[in-house]
């Protein structure tokens, strides 16, 4: 994890999962515990969760962080993916608008500590970036290999980062919290293990003559090993919600308001459950 200075642990954290457009569904719970004035503390977020987290994480203003992530239209998502998902000052619509929301601020200067979780092409390996500029952490965290160009990064080739592990509950305990609340929005798709073995030895094969990890080559080798594995082990959040995603289309950015919507629906139903966790906490 990237050295910070010491401090007391944060008492609640959020960790906001990887599902494209479901993904949608954070700005909505974000929204909702907000205005029932929720404290958090940490936000750990991987690919779309990082995307969204850190619309919160800048200001924490949950409707104004609501509001931008409703404003993105399908056009604007489109121009982006041609863009290869960069978040910039010189990009198109919605590069920009991230750019201005959190894309040029350095991770010290968030209103909530925060976290986007990426893979390294070349190692496998987790990686939890906090430190730098926040706009290419999440770069990293959501580009897709194959479709997207990974991000360098010392030496570090990084993709998207809940392509292992959609929901890093571990990431969140490694920072320090007393309360983990987590908000499931979708999984990596894995084989059927009968087809793992073949997977496997697919990933080996083509890895043999790969020049390196970020051609195409050494990343369908990556793609076909990540297939191989079994579901990510993680240990249990406090409390886990999980919006009803059912139709929505992680891959149509259409659906970006239903998923809004959801995710609203499904934090209100749990803030029972979070008010409870939180009267634990403060003792």
């Amino acid at each position: 994890m990237p050295k910070r200075e010491k401090r007391s642990p944060p008492p609640v954290g959020l960790v906001l999962g990887a599902g494209g457009i479901r993904g949608w569904a954070h700005a909505g719970v974000l929204r909702v515990l907000h205005e029932a004035g929720v404290g958090v503390d940490l936000i750990v977020g991987a690919s779309a969760g990082a995307l969204i987290g850190a619309l919160y994480a800048a200001r924490r203003a949950g409707e104004e962080a609501a509001r931008l992530a409703a404003s993105f239209t399908p056009a604007e998502f489109a121009q982006w993916f041609v863009d290869d998902l960069r978040i910039s000052p010189k990009g198109g619509a919605m590069s920009r608008r991230l750019w201005e929301a959190y894309g040029g601020l350095d991770f010290e200067e968030m209103a909530v500590p925060f976290v986007a979780m990426a893979l390294d092409l070349a190692s496998g390996e987790r990686i939890a970036l906090g430190s730098g500029r926040v706009g290419r952490a999440v770069e990293a965290s959501i580009r897709p290999p194959l479709l997207s160009r990974p991000l360098r990064r010392n030496g570090e080739r990084l993709i998207d980062g809940g392509l292992q592990n959609a929901l890093p509950v571990e990431a969140a305990l490694a920072v320090g919290v007393d309360r983990l609340i987590a908000v499931h929005v979708g999984e990596a798709y894995r084989l059927p293990d009968r087809f793992r073995p073949l997977s496997a030895a697919l990933a080996e094969r083509i890895g043999r003559w790969a020049a390196r990890p970020d051609g195409v080559p050494g990343q369908v080798s990556f793609l076909a090993a990540l297939l191989a594995g079994g579901p990510a082990e993680r240990p249990r959040p406090d409390l886990e919600i999980r919006p009803d995603l059912r139709g929505i289309n992680a891959i149509w950015p259409w659906h970006t308001r239903e998923a809004m919507r959801r995710g609203e629906l499904a934090g209100r139903d749990a803030l029972p459950q979070v008010h409870r966790l939180l009267k634990k906490a403060a003792r």
